[in-house]
């Protein structure tokens, strides 16, 4: 496998010393705290998009020991997916806020039950569990205005 790794130019995986000391507590006492001694960098795919990215010894380093990630988890968005999940969570928040503040009005307007329910499949598509019960009351009133018309 190296030889392949030579053939292609790809470079070796960097690493980084890791220092379980610095972990969360909970990963503190997991197994991996006796014997992980330094980060090796991760290739993976892109769970939405399906590009090849890396989690590199470094972002590792300072996922678990800065941020305090528990050691067990690991990345399945790239960099870019990530974002975007991030902005479209934020987009559906305020679509809950809106909501919340005009329960009757908003009830009748097929655009923004649309685009509601467009947010969480969208969201879903990035990895997110599906808000069922959401989905259908929206997918229930949208029923009703289409009849109604």
């Amino acid at each position: 496998m190296d030889a392949l790794k030579k053939k292609r130019g790809l470079p070796p995986p960097a690493t980084a010393l890791a220092d379980p000391r610095q972990w969360s507590e909970k990963s503190q006492g997991s197994v991996a705290a006796s014997f992980r001694t330094h980060y090796t960098d991760q290739a993976y795919r892109c769970h939405a998009c399906r590009k090849e990215a890396l989690f590199s010894a470094a972002e590792q380093k300072f996922v678990y020991e800065v941020k305090k990630t528990h050691i067990d988890v690991r990345r399945v968005l790239c960099e870019a997916c990530w974002r975007e999940r991030r902005a479209v969570q934020g987009k559906i928040a305020a679509c809950e806020a809106q909501w919340a503040a005009s329960k009757p009005e908003l009830a009748l307007d097929a655009a923004f039950l649309s685009t509601w329910r467009a947010l969480l499949l969208e969201h879903h598509h990035y990895g997110a569990r599906l808000n069922r019960a959401t989905s259908n009351m929206l997918h229930k009133l949208l029923d009703r205005l289409v009849e109604a018309n």
